[in-house]
């Protein structure tokens, strides 16, 4: 919203900040839309400040991940709600809108897809909120891309990570005992973080109170 996107301006200008995702590079900077900050895309495969760094590992995948897409997208195709998402260097399969019936199939046909390239280790599949992530089999990923980050600015202050996917207990689990880290979550569940938040509106708050 408008209204946050002000919030992470004024905080940009007191704090080094960083924006990691597991969107594509361009989708998320497109949607937050703040200059002068780190933004991390495809689950930090992709980083960026005023110069755009690319994991060249993940680089040479890129051609694996559009295989495995073409193949999702012509085996999903009947199945109602379902969304194939290319990233390019990462890939997304959503499940939010599918039916409990149809998400049986759905699953059954990502597994069937996606074993043969798993077994030449080419890949990962990890599991967010209503998505199969896709990603290279390389040893990166949220928590890498934080510290990346906290390198690149010099390891200055206490950092705060505020996250609301599985994907973010990686960053959770290397700021153990080094940083705030903090779930944003309607229910109290098993996590890395430290502290809960339960929706937008309470983050907000809590970095307008950094401010």
């Amino acid at each position: 919203s408008d209204d946050m996107r002000n919030v992470l301006k004024r905080i940009a200008k007191r704090y080094p900040l960083a924006i990691i995702s597991g969107r594509s590079l361009d989708d998320v900077r497109d949607m937050v839309n703040v200059d002068g900050i780190y933004y991390a895309g495809n689950h930090g495969f992709e980083i960026t400040n005023d110069v755009k760094l690319v994991n060249p590992d993940a680089e040479k995948i890129k051609p694996v991940i559009n295989e495995i897409c073409r193949k999702m997208q012509k085996r999903l195709i009947h199945i109602k709600g379902s969304i194939v998402e290319n990233k390019g260097l990462t890939a997304s399969v959503h499940y939010r809108m599918v039916s409990n019936d149809d998400f049986i199939e759905l699953e059954k046909i990502f597994d069937e897809v996606a074993a043969s390239y798993v077994k030449d280790r080419k890949i990962r599949i990890t599991k967010g909120k209503k998505v199969f992530e896709i990603r290279p089999n390389i040893e990166w990923d949220k928590g890498k891309a934080v510290e990346f980050v906290i390198d690149a600015i010099g390891k200055k202050g206490t950092p705060v990570y505020i996250g609301d996917d599985r994907t973010d207990e990686d960053a959770f689990t290397i700021l153990k005992d080094k940083g705030i880290t903090v779930l944003v979550s309607e229910k109290i569940k098993e996590t890395n973080a430290e502290y809960y938040l339960r929706n937008v509106d309470e983050v907000k708050s809590f970095l307008e109170g950094l401010l």
